[in-house]
């Protein structure tokens, strides 16, 4: 008795405590993942090196954090998942479910995070708010859009990653996604560039993680002019959080059984219900921006 007194209860749960040991595991694998590496050196050497001096718009230099915080570690995580799903005959013998591993891997993702909130400091200082490359856009708009495009996309790239290395098998699906991706963004940048103020085409153009909202043409008679194109950047913010929650439940529905599998599908059905609105609403919005600047 006296000595059960003394002791008083454990700091911390036994499941709490192995899920912490798995996190941090798996954190010091992604960090020496040869991908991700690449990816952190590369946009370091870029935010270093500074912008073009001739450069005319943002969107000429802010996709590359997407696409190495956000594409390359979304390869990296995957096959951080797929390493780890090859051993779990092994893990497996200890008291941890799936979904618990799954959710050691999805804390990964607060790396890149990390990555992508240092690199629009260093974005912002090379290039204020206040500068006219930013288009037609508020102060507080001309911010969400920099952490739409750096920002989340860092964080949502590998939590895609770890669901798609849950569920497909294919070893080089991350690189084909990635590529996937790229392309539709591509396109339906090419296509809004002749239907800027077409709904369904706004709709197609943020039915994506990253999404340009401006363009700079050539008027000939006055020069270089950034467009804004239409929607809403805060909204379409709430579209790629819903879409990093749909990927974390996704990865989560992996194994899970019994009452978590019943609360994980009911919180998906409300996260895509969530990212539906969410994508019209960032679709029909960013009325009250003028179109050009």
């Amino acid at each position: 008795m006296t000595a059960t007194l003394t002791s008083g209860p454990p700091a911390t749960s036994p499941g709490r405590a192995t899920f912490t040991a798995l996190a941090i595991r798996e954190t010091r694998r992604l960090v020496l993942n040869p991908v991700f590496l690449f990816a952190v050196a590369f946009i370091t050497f870029a935010l270093w090196a500074g912008p073009d001096a001739g450069q005319t718009e943002i969107d000429t230099a802010n996709p590359y954090p997407a696409i190495f915080l956000g594409g390359f570690g979304m390869m990296a995580t995957f096959w951080l998942t797929r390493s780890m799903r090859a051993s779990e005959p092994v893990v497996g013998v200890t008291p941890v479910t799936q979904p618990v591993r799954t959710a050691a891997l999805c804390a990964v993702a607060i790396v890149p995070f990390a990555c992508g909130c240092l690199a629009i400091l260093r974005f912002v200082q090379l290039i204020p708010v206040s500068s006219p490359l930013y288009g037609p856009f508020s102060p507080s708009a001309r911010v969400a859009v920099l952490v739409g495009q750096i920002v989340i996309p860092a964080l949502g790239g590998p939590l895609l990653g770890v669901a798609l290395g849950r569920w497909v098998q294919f070893p080089g699906a991350a690189f084909v996604l990635f590529l996937l991706i790229y392309g539709w963004v591509s396109l339906v940048t090419i296509l809004t560039m002749s239907h800027a103020s077409s709904a369904l085409v706004a709709v197609l153009r943020l039915f994506a993680p990253f999404a340009f909202f401006t363009y700079t043409g050539d008027t000939h008679s006055a020069g270089f002019a950034v467009t804004a194109w239409r929607g809403s950047p805060w909204f379409f913010i709430g579209w790629q959080l819903a879409l990093c929650a749909i990927a974390v439940l996704v990865a989560l529905l992996r194994g899970a059984e019994g009452r978590v599998r019943t609360r994980i599908i009911r919180a998906l059905a409300i996260a895509g219900a969530a990212a539906l609105i969410l994508l019209v609403l960032a679709a029909l919005g960013g009325f009250t921006y003028p179109l050009t600047a």
